[in-house]
């Protein structure tokens, strides 16, 4: 099992955050075509990868969140637990993909899908043109090695954009530079019942306790991420001063510095926006529906705050949209609804059941659940001419998205057991 360290290592060293990760999409090519599976590709950048006749399909992403240093990935292993110096580590999904190169190694009669840019949208999984020529599709992007995941939440990403219009400061305000840093961060979906705090809901907290003008700000790492960092820079008549160990304001000079003539407004929304969790599913114990704002940015006179939404029932996910649209649209902002995913619902079929039997063998209390996250599986059930029936498991991997990320490497072995295992009892079958 050691191999499937040296594999993450290796895919680690090679840079594949979303957008930026054809040097990666090589080496999965030429890895392939070394242990002599046929490879295909699509527009999307889509690796399906082929050998003997399969019966089962093996499925990862191959593009990274990047936070921190990434795609700068320095190691550290902390006996069983494995992190990246400064910045996210990539564990998902290039443990499920080690885990794979694992398999590829060893077995024929398989297929192994490398998806392209699933942490901006499921892009890849949702353009897919290649045909699986199984119909048992095991996922390998969880992120609790005793679950076996069978559903998820859908989502959409909300863009809210605004044209701002600015005047001079005058010369008797103040001008600070107001920042958030230290927070914990996180993934919007999987961590957002945690209670960790958003950077940039705690800077509007700030702002709206004051009396200022918005000259600058900027904050989050990710659409998908909770934002671990932001800051502002503002203008005031009075001296801004903060008690919070996360706040840290410093007293800057200027000339010739513009404020926003909206700033009341854009305080007063980013404030309004309700973070977090709206309902929660008891049948699961997760999150039904939620809302994340990952990132806000000013660049060239326009102001963009970017949120996403997950919601285990598609319904839902269309009334928290509309009224997010709603709230920011009343501040003066335009916006647009991207990258749409259904939620996968969950359907209890023969090869679910073989999983959780084989599963069994290793882990005293295995659950079917469903994730508070966007899984590519329902979407890619949907690209396939055929049925396909999809299941979702993988190694522990704790506050995915954030530079806090860590895998735990007991757990990658155990899986990846359980991986061989079910690939022998169904090329027995």
């Amino acid at each position: 099992m050691e191999k499937i360290l040296e594999h993450f290592k290796k895919i680690s060293s090679i840079p594949h955050c979303s957008f930026e990760a054809d040097l990666l999409k090589e080496e999965i090519i030429s890895f392939s075509k070394r242990n002599d599976f046929e490879v295909f590709e699509d527009k999307e950048k889509n690796i399906l990868c082929k050998k003997g006749t399969p019966k089962i399909a093996l499925q990862a992403h191959y593009d990274m969140v990047c936070i921190g240093e990434a795609p700068c990935i320095k190691l550290v292993q902390e006996k069983n637990i494995l992190k990246a110096k400064n910045s996210s580590l990539g564990a998902d999904n290039g443990m499920g993909m080690a885990i794979m190169f694992s398999m590829m190694e060893k077995y024929s009669d398989i297929e192994c899908l490398f998806t392209s840019n699933e942490e901006v949208g499921l892009l890849g999984a949702s353009n897919l043109e290649l045909q699986l020529s199984s119909n048992k599709l095991l996922n390998l992007d969880g992120e609790q090695e005793d679950e076996v995941y069978v559903g998820c939440a859908g989502g959409v990403d909300i863009v809210c954009t605004c044209k701002v219009q600015t005047a001079e400061v005058s010369a008797d305000l103040s001008v600070y530079k107001v920042s958030i840093s230290g927070l914990k961060g996180g993934h919007s979906g999987v961590d957002i019942d945690k209670g960790i705090p958003s950077a940039i809901k705690v800077l509007a907290q700030e702002l709206y306790a004051k009396e200022v003008k918005i000259i600058d700000i900027y904050g989050g790492e990710m659409r998908n991420s909770i934002p671990k960092n932001a800051y502002a820079i503002v203008a005031s008549y009075e001296p801004f001063e903060s008690q919070s160990n996360f706040v840290n304001v410093e007293k800057i000079e200027f000339a010739n510095q513009k404020y926003f003539l909206n700033s009341d407004k854009i305080i007063k929304v980013i404030h309004a926006f309700a973070q977090g969790v709206r309902e929660f599913d008891k049948k699961y114990n997760i999150p039904k529906t939620s809302i994340s704002m990952g990132k806000i940015r000013y660049e060239d006179g326009i102001l963009q705050v970017d949120c996403a939404a997950r919601s285990l029932a598609d319904e839902d996910l269309d009334i928290l949209a509309l009224e997010t649209c709603s709230l920011f649209e009343l501040a003066g902002f335009e916006t647009q609804m991207k990258n749409p995913h259904p939620a996968w619902s969950p359907n209890i079929g023969d090869f679910t059941l073989l999983v959780r039997e084989e599963m069994s063998k290793i882990y005293s209390n295995v659950e079917l659940k469903a994730i508070h996250a966007g899984l590519e599986c329902g979407v890619l059930m949907q690209t396939q001419k055929h049925p396909v029936e999809a299941v979702s498991m993988g190694p522990t991997i704790r506050f995915p998205h954030s530079a806090s990320e860590e895998c735990d490497l007991n757990s990658v072995f155990r899986i990846a057991q359980a991986v061989e295992n079910i690939i022998q009892k169904i090329q027995k079958v």
